[in-house]
């Protein structure tokens, strides 16, 4: 199955000068993080300022929504479902984790119609929120008369008052690449952090003046932002005084997730499951195959080297949700979110059946501070599962102030 075919504005001219045109100037964001920064290392030893904070209680919630993946008429169920997890979850953040839209539009300003039709669940409530991107978000641009980039798309959800996207050109490589530092419940001190990378999309054609062809073609972490990962996080815990721990999330998965599930590379293929399913305590399900990137760029091993990551969770496969702890790391997906694109079994009753959302428990008060993850299903929630699409006739209006 081929990278390229795997399964698969406002009102007027106004949304051109918000989506194109906003990259100047932006406030401080609702937890008070400075959204305009360059998103750089900055003075070693400088203080650490917590973008986020815990709850009274100690308690500090993530849900990952993945692959909602749909035009500027997003199928109605994919919008119901997240709404009804923020509202039953209650998080402290969220996050579309990549692939937020795919084509179907074909104006600029069905692009960001698009997106606001995802992102409006997070922000009609109050909850802080940024997208990482995977390699289907600038498929309108195959339109003649689109061209809306993913730095475009950045300046555009900087725009909402809850959007905790970094600046588009942060570390190093890709668009959508943030540090979030989680401070305590008491003074505001780094307890816990979380990390947003931009995968990529597709390799060109020719790599070097060879052919992709037998590559998987899709793109893969970049060493600029392994080293932005490894100076931030050497940074952070020199600040501190000591490393803090965090969850890393990007779209595409690593090499490890597949190796996770076969137990490693070993000689003449690969070791059973059974083993690896023993010795990592793997739970979930892998309906499809583990679509990495085209190289191995080390990301895993340089979570390794640092220790303060302690699960790295992606999506992409959207009827894979399996995780594991590979040598003390978890390595989990996410399943596809979004009801108009593919699921398991296409055109049947059981198409819809894997479509999830992932939770992440925090607690300053337990050791380690992440105390576990686990999925919520939208069939368990009541939404239909009839497997005919269901899109929305009109997308949904702008909020006023992103104007």
């Amino acid at each position: 199955m081929s990278a390229l075919n795997r399964r698969g504005f406002l009102t007027g001219a106004g949304i051109l000068a918000a989506g194109l045109g906003m990259g100047t100037a932006h406030a401080q964001s609702s937890s008070g993080r400075e959204t305009g920064s360059s998103g750089s290392s900055g003075t070693e030893g400088a203080p650490v300022a917590a973008d986020l904070r815990f709850r009274p209680d100690g308690k500090f919630r993530v849900v990952q929504f993945n692959d909602t993946q749909d035009s500027h008429l997003t199928d109605r169920r994919t919008i119901e479902f997240m709404g009804l997890v923020l509202d039953r979850e209650r998080p402290d953040f969220a996050l579309i984790n990549g692939d937020v839209i795919a084509s179907g539009p074909t104006t600029d300003e069905q692009v960001y119609q698009a997106l606001n039709n995802v992102v409006r669940p997070m922000e009609d409530r109050s909850v802080p929120w940024a997208i990482t991107f995977g390699n289907h978000d600038e498929d309108p641009n195959e339109e003649p008369g689109v061209n809306v980039s993913k730095p475009d798309m950045v300046d555009f959800v900087r725009r909402y008052r809850h959007n905790l996207n970094s600046p588009a050109e942060t570390g190093g490589y890709g668009n959508s690449n943030v540090h979030l530092v989680i401070g305590d419940s008491a003074a505001g001190d780094p307890r816990f952090a979380l990390w947003l990378l931009d995968s990529g999309s597709y390799l060109p054609d020719e790599v070097a003046g060879q052919s992709k062809e037998d590559l998987p073609g899709y793109d893969y972490i970049r060493p600029q932002q392994i080293e932005w990962y490894r100076g931030e996080s050497l940074r952070t815990e020199r600040a501190c005084g000591h490393r803090v721990d965090s969850l890393m999330f990007f779209h595409i998965p690593t090499f490890e997730h597949r190796d996770m599930w076969f137990g490693g590379p070993g000689k003449d293929g690969l070791v059973a499951h059974g083993r690896a399913e023993r010795r990592h305590g793997i739970e979930g399900v892998k309906k499809e195959d583990v679509y990495h990137g085209s190289f191995n760029s080390g990301i895993y091993s340089a979570v390794v080297e640092r220790g303060d990551v302690r699960g790295i969770y992606c999506g992409h496969d959207h009827i894979n949700s399996f995780r594991g702890n590979f040598f003390g790391v978890e390595l989990g997906y996410c399943p596809g979110t979004g009801f108009g694109t593919y699921g398991l079994m296409d055109g049947t009753w059981a198409m819809h059946t894997m479509r999830g959302a992932r939770v992440f428990d925090l607690d300053e008060n337990a050791d380690g501070v992440y105390t576990g993850t686990r999925l919520v299903f939208a069939k368990d929630l009541g939404v239909d599962m009839n497997p005919a699409g269901q899109p929305i006739e009109e997308p949904e209006a702008f909020p006023d102030y992103v104007r």
